[in-house]
């Protein structure tokens, strides 16, 4: 799973499936589910963290199988496979405003329907219409924006096996000129605030409202510890990047000493971005929805 995450980090998974169309994604996650086979769904790789034992189930790739992107009017219709940044770059060509947040996010419509992705004071709640989504008991339905229950970087993707296939995207005429100028402001910022280039899953903790992870996370001089071939970005405290050789324990030893130290200097617990796949440390299993945000394997305790 290394060689198919953005922290390059991950051991094997047990088969890696990567259907050519969104009929074929379907029909794979029908006999998955009928023959209760466990899986997971990869889109870029983005926002993971991969146990180094690996995935003991089935990874279902959408970066080739739900790639489709349409626009009418102010209308877009992208599969979950698409990257975020062509689905804001096709807006800016036609004139279209409300993406542009997305050009600086890393990673597929998929991954930021999941966690509500967003930057820059916006985010998918603010443009999304409709979802279609694959029900293992319902089948395939759509869904409005509403119903997937879009909170700071989580939804109702999190809470139930629903697999996110496409979407609606409602957006409003703009100047393409000022959509673009606005852009390269955001990735401006991107290239002076973050360890763009090294390895990483982009932002390890989430913000604890009204605070920053990042600044909490500095405040405790973090920037620059290490373990092993990971280390704490000196240039943004709340990413952690992969020097070369990282393993998914080094990062969660990093992780679990920033949390440790944040919550005894301010008793703030930091919660986890990054999503964790896989068996814990320890052996466990941890089934697909067995996800640690939710404060599930590797981080059950602010000091554990």
């Amino acid at each position: 799973m290394a060689r198919h995450t953005s922290f390059r980090i991950g051991g094997p998974a047990a088969v890696l499936l990567v259907p050519d169309h969104l009929e074929q994604v379907v029909a794979v996650l029908q006999w998955l589910r009928d023959q209760t086979i466990p899986y997971f769904i990869l889109g870029q790789g983005t926002n993971v963290l991969v146990s180094d034992q690996g995935v003991d189930a089935v990874v279902v790739s959408t970066a080739r199988g739900l790639r489709q992107l349409e626009v009418a009017g102010d209308r877009v219709r992208a599969g979950s496979g698409v990257l975020l940044t062509r689905v804001a770059r096709r807006a800016e060509r036609l004139g279209l405003t409300g993406m542009e947040f997305a050009v600086s996010i890393p990673g597929t419509l998929g991954g930021a329907l999941v966690m509500n992705a967003g930057a820059h004071g916006a985010s998918m709640v603010d443009v999304v219409s409709s979802v279609l989504v694959w029900d293992p008991v319902g089948g395939v339905r759509r869904i409005k924006g509403t119903e997937a229950e879009f909170q700071y970087r989580q939804s109702r993707f999190m809470k139930q096996p629903w697999i996110a296939l496409e979407a609606d995207l409602i957006l409003s005429p703009g100047d393409p000129a000022e959509i673009g100028d606005k852009m390269a402001q955001y990735m401006a910022h991107r290239k002076r605030t973050q360890p763009v280039g090294e390895p990483n899953a982009g932002s390890v903790f989430k913000n604890p409202y009204p605070d920053y992870a990042g600044r909490l996370i500095e405040a405790i001089g973090a920037k620059g510890w290490r373990a092993g071939d990971a280390q704490v970005s000196p240039v943004h405290a709340n990413f952690i990047v992969n020097h070369g050789l990282a393993r998914a324990h080094d990062v969660l030893t990093l992780m679990r000493r920033i949390r440790c130290e944040v919550y005894g200097r301010t008793g703030i617990v930091l919660r986890p971005e990054v999503r964790w796949i896989g068996p814990g440390e320890g052996g466990a299993t941890a089934t697909w929805e067995n996800l640690w945000y939710a404060e599930g394997e590797g981080l059950r305790a602010p000091c554990g």
